[in-house]
């Protein structure tokens, strides 16, 4: 059930029957025909008593193949078939078989599919059943796959397949070997989900993920790879392993699967159980004489279970699973015995161990109220042998920690160790601590070298090899990059890598650094690549490029503008597949506005492939105060609340629109999400620019959110650094939208998870209350169950649908698919 308010609440219903429009029907004069299968006509499938499997077995093979042309063929029991192009009448003389083509709809379609004078038909759209000859349709603006199970031609009949449309929007029947991109081919296709390489760079292990319409199933698969010859050794098929990694004598594979801690011999085949069906076991390092491993484990709190009523302990006590314990122990893999390492009442988290294998570092959170960012990381080094702990210090802004050489690498925000890695011109700024930076420490916590200080992008994660070779992931621009980096010479080397988003990496521990990584970009599907540094191409392991291969894909053109105060505003634009230069388009902005970009992956929660193909330019601008861009421009971020974001957005987006014709300047919409979500608000306040807006988990009242979002008080120690409610009323009052709901004029569409515990369902009813009360146009749209992202992949596309339906309404003119959905 999804809430929508508008004027009702919104139930998922059957589709009333609907008042045929005068219009006639449209007939498809040319079908795709793959037959005759004599042994898939409807009385011998009936006769079987696996009627329904035998028919989604021939319709999971049509789902794993490319879109049906002319003279491609298909192989069934020895036969090699052909799809004949042929007339509605042809096909049905030529017997049992498989009907294809699609249907286009440049608005929401209502209306009437029916099949005439063919015995038995069984239609599919888009994979999924429809019931008898005649269905009523309610389809989103796009392209639809329609396949049909057909017994022939009814013999007193004409022969017709037709779509009748109740809403005076016309549909097509189409056969074309490409097709825009849709949003279940975004979800369902294979992706890489785990990614490891054994240090010698001779094994990896691969985990996918994707998912059949017609099954209705996740499927999900491993394999351990050959690296040299690049072929499987092992699959493991729908079993989810986690954490895979291998020893660093290249040994052993270790993994979870079922609760259980399993081993595999590389070498003899051999697989065996650790820790058997355990909970609670978390992440895990190999020691560095593959003897032993080093796990967290977790022991949950049940002191509530009984209770009836919850005395909070801390402001953290809000936290699902806070009260948990994890400890760290040793596990020897020879006779499968675990000693505790850690034993305090305080969680320890495993940050590295020693390359000698007599010490580890660990963490604990230390709870500091009296100054941003309210929390600390006490660093503490363990003696293995002697299991004696020494606090090396407590520390602020502390992300990362490993060991390199006889020091420590340590990335941080600018503030760490007393604003060490700060790079500003002058006190008028305060450093952004989500820019991450990259400093040496001795192992005392005393010296503190900085690496990155003139280093403009931001540091998210490194990984350092036995040899001490180090590779850091970067924030750079819009993009995710790796670098190899020199700590004796401060020097950073960019990877040769294709790929304009870095998803994960490994780093092996050769001679060359060798280095595997996963990513996307921007009209590039996911690759596997590797690549040492110093080389100048990367090879290609594996795409998913062949999934796509009947995708047409708009362009994606770069577009930046230097703002009034010389700022150089980054930004790109999506194309519809068939785009026109001389028409005008409607435009969706979108942004975060936040402290990180929105960055080049090929997809995500906010599919802009998708929305170009449902006839829209996607205009994406990166506004000051995100990080990527160096010190300066990621501190505009702070204490700001969108004073300098919202300036960026409003001026880049006027001179998108006078810079290309193609753009209808009265028909733009403005979409954002969390911190977006805020800036959407605020924005509705500040300008009447856009014709139409969505905010995804907004925020509305920055109080609220900084006492009721689980994060909200941490986020604000770095985002309103040492600002408060009791002595900034000027950013808490003055920059929260709901104080100036007044101003908005603006459509505003509002969604969120009604679960959502980073910002709270509550900040956008409160948005929702006072424009209902002042009388403007607002919807609020709630997923029943969701968190602050949508996962589930049914209730995605509802929240997909609503949003384009929103937007359909207010810049198309077209209001049948928003007023479906509220009915």
């Amino acid at each position: 059930m999804i809430r929508v308010f508008v004027t009702i609440t919104l139930l998922l219903f059957a589709l009333p029957s609907f008042a045929q429009s005068p219009a006639a029907p449209v007939q498809a004069e040319q079908v795709l025909f793959l037959g005759p299968l004599p042994a898939f006509a409807s009385e011998s499938l009936q006769q079987s008593g696996k009627a329904k499997e035998q028919r989604q077995q021939l319709l999971r093979l049509l789902e794993r193949q490319p879109v049906p042309v002319a003279g491609r063929t298909v192989e069934l029991f020895g036969q090699r078939l052909q799809w004949r192009q042929l007339t509605p009448t042809e096909a049905a003389d030529a017997g049992a078989g498989v009907w294809f083509l699609q249907l286009q709809q440049d608005a929401f379609f209502k209306g009437k599919l029916e099949v005439i004078g063919v015995k038995a038909p069984q239609l599919y759209l888009n994979f999924q059943a429809k019931n008898g000859s005649s269905t009523e349709l309610a389809l989103a603006t796009g392209w639809q796959q329609l396949l049909i199970f057909s017994d022939g031609r009814n013999d007193d009949e004409d022969v017709r397949l037709q779509v009748t449309s109740g809403n005076e929007v016309p549909a097509a029947f189409r056969l074309a070997a490409t097709e825009p991109v849709n949003n279940r081919l975004l979800t369902n296709a294979e992706t890489i989900t785990q990614l490891t390489l054994s240090p010698d760079t001779n094994w990896m292990l691969l985990s996918f993920s994707g998912r059949s319409d017609v099954s209705d199933t996740q499927l999900q698969r491993t394999e351990l790879r050959d690296v040299s010859r690049n072929q499987v050794q092992r699959s493991w098929s729908g079993q989810v392993l986690s954490r895979a990694a291998f020893s660093p004598d290249n040994q052993w594979l270790s993994y979870i699967a079922n609760n259980t801690l399993w081993l595999l011999n590389l070498n003899t085949g051999e697989l065996r159980s650790l820790l058997e069906n355990q909970t609670g076991l978390g992440s895990y390092r190999w020691a560095p004489d593959s003897n032993s491993i080093v796990l967290q484990w977790t022991e949950a709190d049940t002191s509530l279970s009984q209770s009836k009523a919850k005395m909070y302990r801390s402001l953290e006590d809000r936290w699902r699973g806070y009260r948990d314990i994890s400890r760290l122990f040793q596990l020897d893999i020879t006779s499968g015995l675990v000693r505790v390492l850690t034993t305090d009442k305080h969680s320890s988290s495993l940050s590295d161990i020693r390359p000698d294998g007599n010490a580890l570092l660990y963490t604990q959170r230390v709870n500091d109220r009296s100054s941003p960012p309210h929390a600390s990381s006490a660093l503490f080094e363990l003696d293995l042998n002697t299991l004696q702990s020494r606090e090396i210090g407590t520390f602020a802004h502390l992300n990362q920690v490993l060991y390199h050489r006889d020091q420590l690498l340590v990335v941080a925000g600018p503030n760490f160790a007393g604003g060490a890695g700060v790079n500003l011109p002058s006190d008028d700024y305060i450093a952004n601590d989500y820019d991450g930076q990259l400093y040496l420490m001795d192992k005392n916590g005393e010296h503190i070298q900085p690496l990155s200080k003139d280093f403009h992008p931001a540091i998210s994660s490194v990984a350092v090899n036995a040899r001490g070779q180090v590779i850091a992931q970067v924030s750079e621009g819009d993009r995710s990059a790796l670098y190899s980096v020199d700590t004796n010479r401060q020097r950073f080397q960019k990877l040769a890598l294709t790929l304009d988003v870095i998803e994960r990496f490994e780093l092996a521990n050769d001679r060359g650094a060798t280095v595997l990584a996963v990513g996307s970009g921007v009209a590039t599907p996911q690759q596997l690549e590797m690549v040492r540094p110093g080389q100048r191409r990367s090879s290609v392991l594996h795409s998913s490029a062949a999934l796509y291969q009947h995708i047409q894909l708009g362009e994606v053109r770069d577009f930046h503008v230097e703002n009034p105060h010389g700022d150089r505003i980054e930004g790109r634009y999506y194309l519809p597949p068939d785009f026109d230069a001389s028409k005008k388009y409607p435009t969706i902005v979108y942004y975060y506005g936040g402290t990180t970009t929105v960055n080049r992956q090929f997809t995500g929660r906010y599919p802009f492939h998708h929305w170009a193909a449902n006839g829209y330019i996607v205009y994406v601008v990166q506004p000051r105060g995100t990080i990527g861009y160096g010190q300066r421009f990621s501190a505009l971020h702070v204490n700001a609340w969108g004073k300098y974001t919202a300036d960026d957005i409003i001026y880049a987006t006027e001179r998108f629109v006078a810079e290309h014709e193609f753009v209808d300047g009265k028909r733009l919409g403005n979409i954002g999400a969390s911190y977006g979500g805020f800036m959407t608000m605020y924005l509705a306040t500040q300008t009447d620019l856009f014709a139409a807006s969505t905010s995804h988990a907004g925020i509305s009242a920055l109080s609220s959110y900084w006492g009721q979002g689980w994060w909200g008080f941490l986020y604000s120690g770095i985002a309103s650094r040492d600002s408060f409610p009791w002595n900034n009323h000027e950013l808490y009052v003055g920059q929260s939208p709901l104080y100036m709901a007044d101003k908005i004029n603006t459509p505003l569409l509002l969604i969120t998870g009604d679960s959502d515990v980073n910002v709270p369902a509550g900040e956008s009813q409160q948005m929702f209350t006072a424009l209902k009360l002042l009388g403007r146009e607002v919807a609020l749209v709630e997923i029943p169950g969701e968190d602050h992202h949508i996962i589930d992949r049914e209730k995605r596309y509802v929240w997909w649908d609503h949003l384009l339906a929103w937007f359909d309404k207010h810049l198309k003119d077209q209001p049948d698919w928003w007023q479906h959905l509220s009915h």
